[in-house]
């Protein structure tokens, strides 16, 4: 899609306001970049899912989703051939659990929502390696049932401390006054006591360490060192077999990458059309009739960033009908384009519209816009040179089935030079079947457009008593720009603006 386009539409910020309800940077990312849909099937195919997440966000059916930025690590570890941590697995563990819910919800709901049902079916389940995870890992690291091997060394492990706080505990009752504390004490997998450092040379055994005043010794008791050593030994045994439970998952997930990548897709595409979902519902959108005969049929349009301030939108173009809007300065034409243009890009990224029931939308196969001061100083491009060039990119590029819509074409020049290159363009775009949405203050355009069979007209409301407009869209009439009423009434001093009409009156004398 043109940057321009995104810029003139602020799609970028309609696309931001949608990532906020993924539930991770991935999916926000591939929001923020969504492609516009090639065709009405894909269009019907993508609006299917939206509308039916959105049906099951209004009936407070909520889904878990997972927070897939937890798997960059995972993912560079293997990609580095190292291995990963049990923290790790339980987070691949995680993923895997989530989709299985996923699935289970969705399948007991697949007579409301059968296209989302289908799409979460169609992913490989990984149960084997699932359940393998699930034997191995939990929230607290390798569990015992991993292999039998950890099993049984963590009984005998369990055994052994108890042994040896017991010895512990039995020197501390036959020594209490040379000891700090009666507490039993751990350092570097041994066990000890706090001992008064004066006592150290008084009993066989090994100091571990020291106290910050060097007024206690943290002592292993002799009669505890055989059996530390055999603490030690099992612990030895222990860290092994995790080191080789952990090096066996870490070889399983990278054979099954491929599988994973392709399940951590599906559940950002899952998120992905969830977030639509929540959009459209809190936008109070819906999915409107599609049609590939461009027809554009907006019932109470609404423009999505205007919020409550919108003032709703009715315009019905049958196909082979193109609009031309006139009207006062300010009165909400480029309020209309903008609407018309982003339901027609809103619904190929696979959005619903805020708009009411009976709204219909031709998929256009292609969108062109020509909206706002084409001006560009780094390429001393003057208004009209910048809108030229954007004409000329549009003239040369039009396909069949594209949507045009230009905003004071030909503005920025000589009036009846401007007016005259318009109507040739706009009678080229129309005889390239292109559907078009045209403003304009030129006589000559809007004379143009009320002989032309292809247009419909319409005004924008002005209220005069209120010197405001009040942006709505009055078709089959022809506008006046207002502009002599609206500067008198703004205060410009009536001598001036009586020479205005009188001029505006001898012009209009001698051209007839």
């Amino acid at each position: 899609m043109q940057v321009k386009i995104q810029e003139t539409l602020q799609l970028d910020q309609l696309l931001a306001t949608v990532a906020s309800y993924t539930h991770s940077q991935v999916a926000a990312a591939a929001i923020q970049a969504t492609p516009v849909l090639p065709d009405l099937a894909a269009v019907s195919a993508e609006l299917a899912l939206t509308h039916e997440a959105h049906a099951l966000l209004a009936e407070d059916v909520r889904l878990t989703f997972f927070n897939l930025d937890e798997l960059t690590v995972v993912k560079t570890k293997l990609t580095q051939g190292r291995l990963l941590t049990p923290a790790q697995l339980q987070v691949v563990l995680t993923l895997l659990t989530s989709w299985e819910r996923l699935k289970r919800v969705l399948a007991a709901r697949a007579t409301q929502a059968p296209h989302l049902a289908e799409l979460v079916a169609a992913v490989t389940p990984l149960r084997g390696l699932r359940q393998r995870l699930a034997q191995s890992v939990d929230e607290h690291g390798i569990r015992d049932a991993a292999t039998p091997e950890l099993a049984a060394i963590r009984q005998q492990l369990r055994q052994q401390r108890a042994k040896v706080q017991s010895e512990v505990a039995r020197f501390i009752q036959k020594h209490p006054g040379q000891l700090q504390s009666r507490q039993v004490i751990r350092r570097d997998q041994h066990y000890g006591v706090q001992l008064k450092a004066s006592y150290k040379h008084q009993f066989k055994g090994t100091v571990l360490g020291q106290s910050a005043t060097g007024a206690t010794v943290y002592f292993e008791p002799g009669s505890v060192t055989q059996s530390g050593r055999v603490l030690a030994t099992l612990l030895e045994q222990e860290d092994a077999e995790v080191y080789q439970i952990v090096a066996t998952l870490t070889g399983d997930l990278d054979a099954h990458w491929a599988e994973l990548a392709t399940q951590m897709a599906s559940f950002s595409r899952l998120d992905q059309i969830f977030a639509r979902g929540q959009y459209g519902l809190t936008l109070g959108a819906i999915r409107p009739q599609l049609n590939a005969d461009q027809l554009v049929k907006i019932v109470g349009g609404r423009h999505p960033l205007l919020g409550t301030t919108a003032v709703p939108l009715n315009v019905t173009l049958p196909a082979g009908q193109s609009l031309m809007i006139t009207g006062a300065n300010s009165g909400g034409k480029t309020v209309v384009l903008k609407t018309i243009a982003l339901f027609s890009l809103m619904i190929k990224m696979g959005l619903e519209v805020p708009a009411q029931p009976g709204t219909n939308l031709a998929v256009f196969d292609q969108l062109w816009l020509d909206i706002g001061d084409q001006q560009d100083l780094t390429a001393q491009l003057s208004t009209f040179s910048g809108e030229m060039t954007t004409l000329v990119d549009i003239t040369a590029n039009l396909r069949p089935n594209a949507l045009v819509l230009l905003d004071e074409i030909g503005s920025g020049t000589d009036p009846d030079e401007g007016a005259a290159l318009g109507i040739a363009i706009i009678a080229d775009l129309l005889a390239r079947q292109a559907k078009l949405i045209v403003t304009t203050h030129y006589s000559e355009i809007k004379r143009y457009a009320v002989a032309t069979p292809a247009f419909i007209t319409a005004a924008m409301a002005f209220d005069r008593q209120t010197l405001r407009p009040t942006y709505r869209l009055l078709l089959n009439q022809v506008g006046e720009s207002e502009a002599m009423w609206l500067a008198a009434r703004l205060g410009l001093d009536p001598r001036i603006v009586a020479a205005a009409r009188a001029r505006l009156a001898h012009s209009s004398t001698d051209l007839n």
